[in-house]
């Protein structure tokens, strides 16, 4: 019984220690997130920001010059990556991420009667589904009517956005035959080395999908 005792005590020691243990490292996760900020985060989310001069003149030309033809629609649609991008002008700053995304897609939605670059952001906007296929917003309508835009002019990237959503492997309408033709033409635009960077990143990550790595070539 002395000798069961003396065993006891030493074996409640390490369950102890690895109890305190635990706690120790389940205490530094939970407060990882919630530590001071470093020199460098503190000056990027504090100071002010780089984008917020440029972010004003690109916002007055694409409300009043980008309508009328007198500018690019790109001026709309970097506007509009200044308000979802890291560095986030002054005034926005204490916006979530869904009123600046609102704000982002008026901005975008006065360049998508001629530009194909500001119709295609604003379709990835309109398509995005959410947390539980929750958006804010989403607009499937908005969606079609902006690829059925791009389609019609001939835009690389509305094709290719459509064979993404193809090959997606949380697409189950798709036929074999349309995701191996799909395959085929992204790698065949990707080769051609005419897209643009938006469409190009597309591209890749359609060629690279474990669908399309998953078929053999073509034979010709």
């Amino acid at each position: 019984m002395h000798a069961r005792k003396l065993l006891i005590h030493p074996v409640s020691v390490v369950i102890a220690a690895a109890c305190f243990t635990a706690l120790t490292a389940w205490a530094d996760t939970t407060t990882y997130d919630t530590k001071p900020l470093t020199t460098a985060e503190a000056t990027q989310r504090v100071g002010p920001g780089a984008s917020n001069d440029s972010f004003k003149k690109l916002r007055t030309q694409c409300e009043t010059e980008v309508p009328s033809g007198k500018a690019r629609g790109e001026i709309c649609v970097d506007a509009a990556a200044l308000l979802v991008g890291s560095d986030i002008p002054d005034e926005f700053r204490e916006m979530n991420e869904e009123q600046r995304v609102k704000i982002a897609l008026r901005l975008l939605e006065r360049a998508v009667d001629s530009n194909n670059l500001a119709r295609a952001r604003a379709y990835d906007w309109y398509n995005r589904i959410g947390f539980l296929g929750m958006s804010a917003y989403a607009d499937s309508y908005r969606a079609n009517e902006l690829m059925d835009m791009m389609v019609k002019s001939g835009y690389p990237g509305g094709e290719l956005r459509k064979i993404r959503g193809a090959t997606s492997i949380l697409t189950f309408t798709a036929t074999e035959t349309e995701r191996r033709a799909g395959c085929a033409t992204a790698k065949k635009m990707l080769s051609e080395g005419k897209l643009d960077a938006d469409s190009a990143s597309i591209a890749k990550e359609v060629v690279g999908s474990g669908i399309c790595l998953g078929y053999e070539p073509v034979k010709q």
